[in-house]
């Protein structure tokens, strides 16, 4: 009997496929020219020509509106020009550029001519800016690179095609672009918009309304703050859609349908809609402008449905909500989204629970995030923050404790930390919470430099009570600061517990006999402000260990800094070098990846409660012992 191939060798057929692809550059520019059939070009286009629009006002069918051709500007982005519009009906009479309108294609006599997409934000007309097709059927058809979309699979057939296999991806194989992620954390400089609000004279894309559902207002206001850089129209007027599509829902998207892309789902949601400008094939067309301009991406998305467009003098946006998942976001480009059908993007199952709160109308939340490096953590964070709200909003002293387990993608051990931690400003506290080593561990995750990784599921149990079970370090004193190389100081701390008088604990130091003739300092700290030196990662295992291994904020760490220095290697730390071998060791190793550290001598003491505050102290250690 012949074997069937195995899950790994479907992937490695599936990268043969891609090498193949990437040397086969002509097929893609065929398929352009196919695809242009049916299109106008810039070239054609003149003033005073008339045609329309289709996009959706209401529930889920495109509706016609008139526009008429002012002018092309040239030139307008790299190799791309731009056509201007004045558009016609009722509603656009009053809304005059309307966000989520991005991407409803314009036809000129009878033929497709680019995608709504530009406008000026308090413009007094209906005008608007369009994207000329061609620079989007051409994105249309580039290549995508399988290791850009990990946990991406195909969408199963009707005939219930095994998830596993990887054939589908085949079509659209080719060379990897550059990082996908450095595009999107690129993009605010690269765009201005992180330089604030630009001047409303500035010709800007028609905004992309991320419609939230579930979120308090205070995390809209953060998430605006964080994602509105991105050219995201951050609005509290989404919702998460319902169950199962409602009766009558399309099943594929068409010209001038309603599509989101949804990067949370769930008991909260975010979604970030826009209009479809074309479709063939599996491939889909939308926007006329980038979402984030992150290049390669997989984001999932699905078909939308539009509840009201609300008129507004600074920036009128469709009120839409998903209600079918279908595709994936697979390239976000200057001149448009693309969609693809036959993929199936790799999501995030989270949970939060919270204990500890009578009375609270909800304790759990239940959600799916999109996968991303960047947005993955913002987005996590967005979530918890807002279940404290809604559970525990008290701006009061509050003790947390948070138990996060994350389980990577095809590893069968579960990371777990645990965190505690006091908040003065209450539970729902974005600067205590985003201590929490979960976030630690997402990076190393995703942001790993040996092997492409994921989550696939985020546990996070967060025990909440009032009270202030804190202690302070108030001072650090030693009978004489003139000590004995190779003796043990008692260095006496002065805390303070919460409403308790003042107490001293006695710590022995030891002071090494290396030290002879040096003058050294104490440093008396919580151990969540104490920096840990690891040995240089070889694999995501090691990274993953730096996460773990760290001082919890209920240590008091004593630390003797000592002259001496040490170097990081993989798998090892040398500590206490003397100068001699530090010179020939950075000699033989990279200088820029080994440079030396201050070496400390420590000593944990748990408390039992989170620790606050630092203390100091220095020591003049003697040539020789006293007699």
């Amino acid at each position: 009997m012949r074997r069937l191939p195995s899950r790994k060798g479907l992937v490695a057929l599936a990268f043969g496929a891609m090498l193949l692809a990437s040397v086969m550059g002509p097929v893609a520019g065929g398929q352009v020219r196919r695809a242009m059939t049916g299109t106008i070009s810039v070239e054609e286009i003149t003033p005073g020509m008339r045609g329309y629009g289709l996009t959706v006002f209401r529930g889920t069918t495109p509706e016609r509106f008139d526009v008429e051709v002012i002018d092309v500007l040239h030139n307008f982005r790299p190799d791309q020009d731009l056509i201007l519009i004045r558009t016609d009906h009722p509603i656009l009479d009053s809304a005059h550029v309307v966000a989520g309108m991005s991407g409803s294609p314009i036809y000129l006599d009878g033929r497709l001519a680019g995608a709504y997409a530009y406008g000026w934000p308090f413009s007094q007309d209906p005008v608007a800016g369009v994207t000329p097709i061609v620079n989007m059927i051409t994105e249309m058809h580039r290549p995508i690179a399988p290791s850009l979309f990990p946990g991406a699979e195909p969408v199963p057939a009707p005939s219930a095609r095994p998830r596993a296999s990887l054939g589908g991806l085949a079509p659209y194989l080719g060379a990897e672009p550059a990082d996908a992620t450095t595009a999107v954390e690129a993009h605010a400089s690269a765009s201005g918009a992180a330089r604030g609000p630009r001047s409303s004279a500035t010709l800007q894309p028609a905004a992309t309304p991320l419609l939230l559902g579930g979120l308090d207002g205070s995390v809209v206001e953060m998430l605006e703050e964080q994602l509105g850089r991105f050219g995201l129209m951050v609005l509290q007027a989404g919702g998460a859609g319902q169950a199962e599509p409602p009766p009558g829902t399309p099943t594929s998207y068409t010209h001038g349908s309603a599509v989101g892309v949804q990067l949370v789902r769930g008991d909260v949601a975010a979604t970030a809609v826009g209009t479809v400008t074309h479709v063939d094939g599996r491939r889909v067309s939308a926007f006329g402008h980038p979402m984030l301009n992150a290049g390669q991406t997989g984001l999932p998305t699905a078909i939308a449905r539009v509840l009201h467009i609300l008129s507004s003098q600074a920036r009128s946006f469709k009120i839409s909500e998903p209600v079918r998942p279908l595709g994936t976001l697979v390239h976000d480009r200057q001149s448009s989204i693309v969609v693809d059908t036959g993929l199936q993007a790799a999501t995030v199952e989270a949970v939060i629970r919270i204990h500890g709160v009578e009375g609270a109308p909800r304790d759990t939340w239940r959600f799916e995030v999109a996968s991303h490096r960047v947005l993955t953590p913002v987005l996590l964070n967005a979530a918890l923050l807002n279940a404290l709200q809604a559970t525990a909003a008290d701006n009061a002293d509050v003790m947390f404790e948070a138990r996060s387990r994350v389980t990577v993608a095809g590893r069968s051990q579960v990371e777990e930390v645990v965190d505690r931690g006091y908040s003065r400003m209450g539970a729902a506290n974005p600067a205590a919470l985003g201590q929490l080593r979960l976030f630690s561990m997402l990076e190393a995750i995703y942001g790993n430099p040996f092997q492409e990784a994921r989550a696939a599921r985020i546990e996070i149990d967060l025990d909440v009570r009032l009270g202030r079970e804190t202690t302070r370090i108030l001072d650090a004193s030693v009978a004489s600061a003139d000590v004995d190389p190779g003796s043990t100081v008692p260095v006496r701390v002065t805390l303070r517990r919460f409403g308790q008088p003042e107490e001293v604990r006695v710590v022995p130091v030891r002071i090494p006999q290396r030290l002879a003739g040096d003058e050294v300092e104490v440093f008396v700290q919580a151990g969540g402000a104490v920096r840990v030196q690891h040995a240089q990662p070889r694999d995501l295992d090691d990274l993953l260990e730096t996460v773990h291994e760290r001082y919890a904020n209920t240590d008091l760490i004593v630390s003797l800094e000592t002259p001496s220095r040490g170097l990081r290697f993989a798998g090892h730390v040398a500590r206490h070098l003397p100068a001699s071998a530090l010179d020939a060791l950075q000699l033989q190793n990279d200088g820029d990846r080994n440079r030396p550290f201050v070496t400390y001598d420590r000593h944990a003491i748990e408390l039992g409660e989170v620790v606050t505050g630092t203390a100091r102290l220095q020591l003049r250690v003697r040539e020789t012992p006293r007699p």
